[in-house]
This record gives structure tokens, C-alpha cells and sequence, in this order.
């Protein structure tokens, strides 16, 4: 029987440590699962940044933990989907997320909101799918394109990603 090589792809997590409450924050208030999930038993932060060191060994920041997506067992970032959306002509923002599928556990959706000039919602949607075609793998290519007027945000502006995850799962199947 042949040899077979397996890839592993490591997904290393910026971790910190410091004095708690003063070179890193003190804590999640009121909530001992959050406190328990963000530091180690000896004082470690795990961030959920995902990093990876560069040939003079500086750290390069790649994207959230909590935003990579699993599609089919293989790892999707959800920066790289959307850095590639974003150099289409008629998207103005793009969030990418997780959809939740019945055989791949999840695939990847965008959602945009319209630039200046952009087309209409179907020759967009098509331009985004065949950009992606162009620089991802197959299984990285969003399977659904859902245009808004805005991004649901919380805290300073950050878009909540979490509940674009919930209005994907409300839309039909893909």
C-alpha cells in the first residue's frame, strides 16, 4: 500500500500574558464561562487571533478564530473570502459567515451592501461568485450572495457577525 502524506493545518491563537486588570483586561464582568474560555489555569489570554510568523520572525495577524469557518472539514477564513469580494466594482462592504448545511456542517454566504454604481442585486451576485471562482478554492466560493442596507453592529461598530450566522440560517437552504 502506498504512502500517504497528510497536510495539517495548523491554526496557531495569539495567546498573552500579563498582569490581569492592567496589561490585560481583568475580566469578562459577571460571567465565569467567558472568564474560564479567554484565560488559561496559569494566567494566559488566549486572544482567538489567529497568527502566523513570518520568515523574520515577526507575528502577522490573519484573522478571528471565531470567524474561520469549517466547510466540509477543511478551514475557510472568512478575511481571505472577503478581501477577494471586496475588489469586485459595485460591493461597498462584504461580512462573510458560516451557513449552516445538512452534509458540509456549514458553507460560506456574504453578505454586501451596494457601492456607488453598483448593478442590480442578480448581475452583482454573479460577478462576486465568479471573482471568487477566479482566486479560491471551490469550497471557499460563497454559495449565497444577500444584499442589506446594513450590517447589524454592536460595540464600536464591530459588525456582529453572530447574528448575520442567525439571518443566514432563516434564508432557504443553499
Amino acid at each position: 500500500m502506498p504512502h500517504r502524506s497528510h497536510r495539517v493545518t495548523l491554526r496557531p491563537e495569539l495567546w498573552m500574558r500579563g498582569t490581569r486588570g492592567i496589561q490585560l483586561f481583568l475580566e469578562y464582568y459577571d460571567n465565569d464561562e467567558a472568564n474560564a474560555k479567554a484565560f488559561t489555569d496559569d494566567g494566559w489570554l488566549r486572544t482567538g487571533d489567529i497568527v502566523r510568523m513570518g520568515d523574520d520572525g515577526n507575528y502577522f495577524y490573519c484573522d478571528r478564530d471565531k470567524d474561520a469557518l469549517k466547510v466540509g472539514g477543511e478551514n475557510v477564513s472568512a478575511r481571505e473570502v472577503e478581501d477577494s469580494i471586496g475588489t469586485v466594482a459595485g460591493v461597498g462592504s462584504v461580512a462573510v459567515v458560516g451557513k449552516h448545511h445538512e452534509f458540509l456542517d456549514e458553507v460560506v454566504v456574504a453578505f454586501v451592501i451596494k457601492g456607488a454604481g453598483a448593478p442590480d442585486d442578480d448581475a452583482l451576485a454573479l460577478a462576486v461568485i465568479e471573482a471568487c471562482r477566479g482566486k479560491l478554492a471551490d469550497f471557499k466560493v460563497p454559495r449565497a450572495v444577500y444584499f442589506v442596507d446594513e450590517f447589524p453592529t454592536g460595540t464600536l461598530d464591530k459588525i456582529l457577525k453572530n447574528k448575520l450566522r442567525e439571518m443566514a440560517d432563516e434564508r432557504d437552504p443553499v
